[in-house]
């Protein structure tokens, strides 16, 4: 093989791994089924010597992806489907929980130093643990929201639990005046408590018990 031929093996491969990469955006399923098909037409239309997908034919991609990922599973109701995107908006309250709470900190104390000095150490040390919390419970809700769109019963049960706890966290908060000292940061949790409200109401309507409790086929 000469030199032009190698190079254009060689731009081809580099082509094609990185169209790859962007259909890994895509859903497993979604591959299985056309994933091959869109790469060929995809290295069919590209011109010679081209050696990374254009910046118009990643964003098409990616935007495919996006809205591939943003369907319903099959055969899975609304109320599912709502619901697991509200716990993907109630991970991102809780990062803008955790930004805000940074963000006031100083505000915070001040507020607590001025009304209770002798609160101030409590007080700075609640808004570490929330600091330190914020990371888990964010993972938290992005394992839950994707357990239940794999249709697990039982992380329906999870779900119900995390609720209670962010119930209980509001509740405390709410004894500790944090609606006072920390208005900011009381309104974005009530805000992400408000998500998962939402969230566990709809991943026990009737349609998503039935959803969840649908038999399993019997295999002759």
């Amino acid at each position: 093989m000469n030199e032009p031929e190698l190079h254009g093996v060689n731009d081809s491969a580099s082509l094609e791994r990185g169209y790859r990469r962007l259909l890994a955006c895509y859903p497993k399923a979604f591959r299985r089924e056309n994933g091959e098909e869109i790469l060929a037409v995809l290295m069919a239309c590209a011109p010679d010597g081209q050696t990374r997908p254009s910046l118009e034919a990643s964003i098409d991609l990616l935007k495919g992806a996006a809205r591939q990922r943003l369907r319903p599973r099959a055969g899975q109701p609304r109320s599912v489907f709502a619901a697991v995107r509200l716990m993907w908006a109630g991970a991102a309250a809780q990062l803008a929980l955790l930004i805000t709470i940074i963000v006031t900190a100083g505000a915070v104390k001040a507020a607590v130093l001025h009304a209770d000095p002798a609160a101030v150490p409590a007080a700075m040390t609640h808004i570490t643990v929330d600091k330190a919390g914020a990371p888990i419970v964010i993972a938290m809700w992005l394992a839950l929201a994707w357990t239940i769109n794999r249709g697990r019963d039982a992380a329906r049960f999870g779900f119900a639990s995390f609720f209670l706890l962010i119930t209980m966290s509001m509740i405390l908060s709410m004894a500790q005046g944090g609606a006072v000292y920390a208005p900011a940061d009381f309104i974005a949790g009530a805000v992400e408590w408000s998500f998962t409200l939402a969230a566990v109401v709809l991943i026990f309507l009737p349609a998503s018990n039935r959803y969840y409790r649908r038999e399993a086929p019997v295999l002759v």
